[in-house]
């Protein structure tokens, strides 16, 4: 292990803030105006398996504001299965992200209302099982969950943070390991403040209504098509008015359409594909008259299959698919072995292969049906549905607040259909859950126009008091 590097106390003297085997650096950053000192942590804890077995080390990368007592602990995630943390951490919320290819200070970092844990899962980051075989204790939905509810309990007691206010933030399939370990946390009698969803929707199980949730994904093709210019001139008039329309027409007429296709007299049918193509800017052709339905995979083709162009996963509105930072991964490498010292191991997908464990992963939460498998072939999300995690956790800790983000232009995911999903919880738990809905894509911290405004609403939900 290398040797840490103490920060620097009153008078002189060297006072730790990391655990004895993490490696402590020292930093400065402005953020919203206000100049901040802080220490970086980089080092592992044990990765412990669904029996409490230690099986491996999970790395991470915290961030703690030196003298402030009582401020929020955060522990950050993506998703995959088999991503680490750098995204978030590198581009939205770490003290440093990047600015015209080069790490900069973050001035819209949470860091200034939350100490902030970038957790990188087995298997990716500097994270690895200790034998091969053992890797697949953790390549698992429900082995991960309790892998990082470990890891999170570890971390508090390894840093004495034990009162401090709790919140979990994950991103895309991270939001199921947020609210899966939030809702085993609270089980455990440790209080979680709260969970913050980005681009994952709300794990809530099996939807009951999984026609209305179709139907609302209208929304975020309009805005689609009306961010590329694929519709009528009079759509595109009044774009404020030709959402509200197409949402209403999806609530109202659509819905019921996709539930029950069959009732629909010839008349009827013709009048839902003509106008699901004039608000999609599709061809009425491609359109299954039995059906009704456009997956997310065949809008995307579809759109712009004039030109031959496929609609970009995580942002409808582009179609390049081409590495947008070329050389990040070394910067950031660079970043851990110089400006944080971290020297040991190799970090996957940089200096060592890609991770496996997307490839290798076990959704053991829910069973893999012939049906969920085909949705998830047609670009709606995993091969089979979550637990209701979400639900039960807010159940269980009343006091437990919820932030949920999604992207307008995302194919994965539907600001309507959250608005949707909440509005049909009991009160008292919609009541706790603030919605927020980015015009941007599944990353849309990305966005130039939504980074500051996503800064500051993560910050305010992290810390309602700053």
């Amino acid at each position: 292990m290398v040797m840490a590097l103490a920060a620097a106390g009153p008078g002189g003297a060297t006072t730790r803030r990391c655990a004895p085997d993490a490696v402590e650096t020292s930093h400065e950053t402005t953020i919203a105006g206000r100049r901040i000192r802080y220490v970086a942590c980089a080092g592992t804890l044990p990765a412990r398996n669904l029996k409490d077995e230690v099986h491996g080390r999970i790395f991470y990368t915290a961030y703690l504001v030196a003298g402030t007592h009582g401020r929020p602990l955060s522990f950050v995630w993506n998703g995959g299965p088999g991503a680490d943390s750098r995204l978030l951490q590198f581009h939205a919320m770490g003290p440093k992200t990047f600015h015209d290819g080069k790490l900069a200070d973050n001035p819209t970092s949470p860091l200034g209302a939350s100490d902030l844990v970038f957790v990188d899962p087995v298997g990716t980051g500097f994270s690895r099982a200790d034998t091969t075989d053992h890797a697949s204790d953790f390549y698992g939905t429900n082995g991960d969950i309790a892998a990082i509810s470990g890891f999170v309990r570890d971390f508090r007691i390894a840093y004495r943070r034990g009162s401090a206010p709790l919140y979990l933030v994950g991103e895309s399939f991270g939001t199921w390991r947020a609210a899966g370990v939030a809702e085993r946390l609270i089980d455990q009698k440790i209080p979680v403040a709260g969970i913050a969803l980005i681009s994952g929707g709300i794990p809530l199980g099996d939807t009951q209504d999984r026609y209305r949730m179709r139907a609302l994904s209208l929304y975020s093709r309009v805005a689609t098509a009306i961010a590329l210019r694929r519709l009528d001139p009079a759509l595109l008039a009044d774009q404020a008015r030709t959402l509200a329309e197409a949402r209403h027409w999806a609530e109202t007429v659509y819905a019921p359409a996709l539930a029950d296709p069959a009732a629909l007299t010839e008349q009827q049918r013709a009048e839902v594909i003509a106008t699901l193509a004039r608000y999609q800017g599709l061809d009425p052709a491609t359109i299954d008259a039995r059906t009704l339905w456009v997956s997310p995979h065949d809008f995307r083709t579809g759109l712009l299959a004039d030109q031959g162009k496929t609609l970009a996963i995580f942002d409808m509105r582009r179609t390049d698919q081409a590495d947008e930072n070329p050389g990040e991964g070394q910067r950031i490498l660079d970043y851990y072995r110089g400006a944080l010292g971290y020297r040991d191991g190799h970090y996957a997908g940089i200096d060592a292969p890609e991770s496996d464990a997307g490839n290798r992963w076990q959704y053991d939460q829910s069973p893999i049906t012939p049906e969920s498998l085909a949705r998830a072939r047609a670009g709606e999300g995993p091969p089979s549905p979550p637990q209701p995690w979400a639900l039960r956790a807010m159940e269980k800790a009343p006091a437990l607040r919820m932030w949920v983000a999604a992207g307008m232009y995302d194919s994965l995911n539907s600001c309507a259909g959250n608005e949707a999903t909440v509005a049909a919880m009991p009160a008292s738990i919609g009541a706790r859950i603030a919605l927020h809905c980015f015009a941007g894509g599944h990353m849309m911290y990305q966005d130039p126009l939504e980074t500051v405004h996503f800064g500051q609403e993560i910050s305010d939900f992290l810390n309602p008091r700053t």
